[in-house]
């Protein structure tokens, strides 16, 4: 089968030119449901997806793609087709017969195969339940892909590291259950790019840590909150001898401090699992770190490897529903 696969999240977009499980050609765009957010409607995100469309289907002449199979933030209301979640608890089978089929008249000539999110929770949220309730869009056909991929059979935990951290249950059947969601991804970006604390951080990505000062960011967090902690930050590098790297470390272990809270109360009522730890590589090392000292048995997914569990992902969801057609 011959397709294109979409993933399209916050603030990027990723699509390949696909033989099957192959990889034929691939295009990164800088473009996301954020854009939308900021500039209230889903021009640039169609536009970008567009071009990548209509590029890669003619950058091989053996290859010619009719369909468009999607999952991610693209089926949001910040996308290109709105698309209800699928229920909870959720697998291959429920994600399949959810999929939805849309065509648009600035990209002719090629269908598009949307995959749904999944939610969990109950159906209306107030202040009794709110924390009860999450919802994913894309990192399900990531999980199912692991799954596949890994051989693996639940229950575990599946972590994944993005522009939102998401906490995914998976159960013996190997359905999500439920899920818990943080903005943390968007914050430190935030942090790192938007406040007066640009100038005391690396501008570039940090993958090594230092456990003395990333533990130390943890305590004080827990101690004297993250607020203060962040602005300590600058006091350090005003104040002290301690290198950009340093200062990262502690920023990180204060970061993952709050994290942690979240984590803590969602597997509250949990033995623990197995842990399944995908997304951001420069993030992972600090992670392993307190999930090593809480004593979780996590298994690592690289960059390659997540990318490849979301394209298996993408495949089966799509292929496991017998009324689609290939056009």
């Amino acid at each position: 089968m011959d397709y294109l696969a979409v993933d399209s999240g916050t603030t990027n977009s990723r699509i390949w030119l696909m033989r099957d499980m192959e990889i034929m050609a691939k295009r990164n765009l800088p473009v996301g449901v954020r854009n939308t957010a900021m500039d209230g409607n889903n021009r640039a995100l169609m536009e970008g997806i567009r071009q990548a469309v209509l590029e890669l289907r003619h950058v091989n002449s053996s290859i010619s793609p009719r369909l468009v199979v999607a999952a991610g933030m693209i089926t949001s209301n910040l996308g290109l087709h709105e698309l209800d979640h699928a229920l909870a608890p959720a697998g291959v089978e429920e994600l399949s017969s959810k999929i939805e089929r849309r065509t648009f008249p600035e990209i002719e000539g090629i269908s598009f195969y949307f995959i749904p999110g999944v939610r969990s929770g109950p159906p209306k949220a107030d202040l009794n339940n709110a924390n009860d309730i999450d919802v994913v869009r894309g990192e399900e056909t990531e999980v199912m892909g692991s799954l596949r991929n890994l051989e693996l059979q639940g229950p575990l935990l599946y972590i994944h590291l993005g522009s939102h951290t998401k906490f995914i249950k998976v159960d013996a059947a190997n359905r999500i259950t439920g899920g818990s969601s943080t903005l943390a991804g968007e914050v430190l970006r935030s942090v790192q790019q938007q406040t007066v604390l640009r100038q005391s951080l690396p501008e570039k990505l940090v993958s090594s840590i230092n456990q003395d000062f990333l533990e130390q960011g943890w305590i004080y967090s827990r101690k004297h909150g993250l607020f203060r902690t962040l602005y300590l930050i600058r006091v350090f590098d005003l104040s002290s001898n301690y290198s950009q790297e340093l200062i990262y470390s502690f920023f990180l272990g204060a970061m993952l401090s709050e994290e942690f809270r979240c984590l803590e109360s969602f597997m509250r009522k949990t033995n623990k699992e197995k842990v399944i730890l995908s997304g951001l590589p420069h993030l992972q090392p600090a992670w392993l770190h307190f999930l090593g000292q809480k004593k979780w048995a996590t298994q690592t997914l690289s960059a390659e490897e997540t990318e490849r569990a979301f394209l298996r992902g993408l495949y089966e969801i799509f292929k496991g529903n017998p009324l689609l057609s290939e056009g």
